[in-house]
């Protein structure tokens, strides 16, 4: 059975690249304030989410609540017939209909941004972290943080008290993390069979430098395999930088060693220039596919085809078993920076509660259930017992006889990590059956950034937002994979980067740290 996706750092850069894309699009401009009241559920009482219709109880009004889901594959068959399952746990708990609208992740950005700058039916979305500031100067979400303390105790306890509130801007909660924050690291990952072939000791490789050496015994020695497989969205320059930096924005980012809270340009930096030089070097020597700047193929693809030894990725507790049931290939993988829990590794992915819609308080309940009902979880994942699943114990389960992910008629497992919480889900026969133990253990060891918390408001330079995507877009992936000599177009590049605003930029990211900094001492 698939794996579980719990975090896909691929996909999560990837999506950075389409936000780049659409950030210049005219957005919706009504402002949070301007929806519906988010005083009180449509109910003939106040009740909380865990009301339910029970005899005797003052019943909630009935209410149909439209969300919105990305997926990274087809939409499956029997969403209809899950949706009816959906609706009668949420029917008997919040007297509430849902409609599962789920679209391709190709189309999603713009299908969203169609909902919202219509008004279109639409009550709780998930937002890529990518698009969170953006989304919220354009007001497109409710603050929800009252919200959140009458309708939202069990998600609270499932996120954490210390990550619920981060997604705050100005104040104001707007977001809900998903429930498997444990902090990253900068991971490189390698297939086994050739670390074995050629005696690699693991415990050697700890800097960018002890990668090289292994890079050149691949390239010397392999000639049918990529050494490191790249793409835009993921090579060591941009991965690396988890270890170097907690990324304020796309742009701006605080040092993780500074011991002030002063920011900086991060393309300016002598961390990425030293990067960006080695990233030439590799490329130069033949380490890295050819097509890395512009090929949409993720760089796992790329192993699991036979085509490439190696790659770079976030590292998470369970990154080195799912990429290997992924690739088809055992994987081996270390460390090259400390575990750090930082605001973009909170906010990776959120659930939100659209301005449009007609009852918050209602949108709340339903994210409370979905963060801690067990059945409807599973049942948004894994569709229905004996039919798209069977168990093979309490909490294991596999595909029903002679059935496999393309032939049941219901499996969200590769969009799994999306739906709130994924601790609440069964695990396939192939997973580690102490994922979560270790994820725990691996939580209570990460390092949280000073400026975790912290989130950018862009609403004041949301014209150089645009101009400066422009030019990363010109230069950025060029740079990061090598394509392009540092030497002649970095400084090309912080020119482009100062002519489209940055430094106006970088001044009001500090201006608001500051005030954040001063409020949270």
């Amino acid at each position: 059975m698939h794996k579980l996706k719990m975090k896909h750092g691929i996909l999560f850069l990837s999506v950075i690249l389409v936000f780049i894309i659409l950030a210049g699009c005219a957005g919706n401009k009504n402002d949070a304030s301007s929806g519906p009241s988010s005083a009180a559920p449509s109910a003939s009482s106040d009740t909380g989410s865990n009301a339910s219709n029970e005899p005797g109880e003052k019943e909630l009004e009935p209410y149909d609540l439209t969300m919105v889901i990305p997926i990274f594959g087809t939409i499956p068959k029997d969403l209809g017939k899950i949706q009816d399952a959906v609706n009668k746990i949420t029917q008997a708990k919040i007297n509430t209909t849902v409609t599962v609208e789920m679209i391709n992740i190709g189309n999603y950005l713009q299908q969203l941004n169609l909902k919202y700058s219509s008004g279109d039916k639409l009550d709780v979305a998930f937002i890529f972290g990518q698009l969170f500031a953006n989304y919220t100067a354009q007001g497109r979400f409710q603050e929800i943080g009252d919200l959140v303390k009458e309708y939202g105790e069990g998600l609270t306890e499932a996120v954490g008290e210390k990550y619920v509130n981060v997604p705050t801007v100005n104040g104001k909660l707007y977001g809900l993390p998903i429930a498997s924050i444990s902090g990253s690291s900068t991971g490189y990952l390698m297939r086994k069979d050739i670390v074995d072939k050629y005696n690699i000791d693991l415990s050697s490789i700890k800097t960018y430098d002890d990668v090289d050496k292994i890079l050149k015994i691949v390239k010397e020695n392999e000639p049918t395999l990529i050494p490191l497989a790249e793409s835009s969205g993921l090579n060591p320059v941009n991965v690396g930088s988890y270890g170097d930096f907690d990324s304020l924005t796309n742009f701006v980012v605080l040092p993780m060693d500074s011991t002030d809270y002063k920011v900086e340009n991060r393309y300016a930096t002598q961390i990425y220039a030293d990067r960006v030089k080695m990233a030439r070097k590799w490329f130069e020597a033949g380490y890295v596919n050819k097509d890395a700047a512009t090929t949409n193929q993720l760089a796992s693809d790329l192993v699991r085809d036979g085509k490439a030894f190696s790659y770079f990725a976030r590292l998470v507790p369970t990154s080195i078993m799912d990429d290997s049931l992924k690739n088809g290939h055992e994987m081996v993988g270390v460390s090259l920076s400390p575990n750090y829990v930082t605001t973009e590794e909170v906010t990776t992915g959120l659930w939100t509660v659209a301005h449009q819609s007609e009852d918050p308080a209602r949108a709340m309940m339903f994210l409370d259930l979905l963060y801690t009902d067990k059945d409807l979880a599973n049942l948004l994942v894994f569709g229905i017992e004996g039919e798209d699943y069977v168990k093979v114990s309490d909490n294991i389960v596999t595909y029903p006889e002679g059935k496999d992910a393309s032939t049941v008629g219901y499996n969200l497992q590769g969009s799994s990590w999306v739906l709130g919480n994924p601790k609440l889900l069964y695990l396939s026969e192939n997973e580690d059956p102490t994922k979560w133990e270790k994820v725990q253990k691996w939580q209570e060891g990460a390092i949280p950034s000073r400026s975790l918390g912290f989130t950018f408001d862009e609403a004041a330079v949301k014209d150089e937002v645009t101009s400066i995507n422009n030019a990363l877009n010109q230069y950025q992936n060029g740079l990061e994979t090598g394509t392009l000599n540092p030497d002649k177009e970095l400084p090309k590049f912080l020119d482009k980067l100062k002519s489209a605003g940055i430094d106006k930029y970088l001044a009001e990211v500090q201006k608001q740290l500051d005030e954040w900094v001063a409020a949270n001492k």
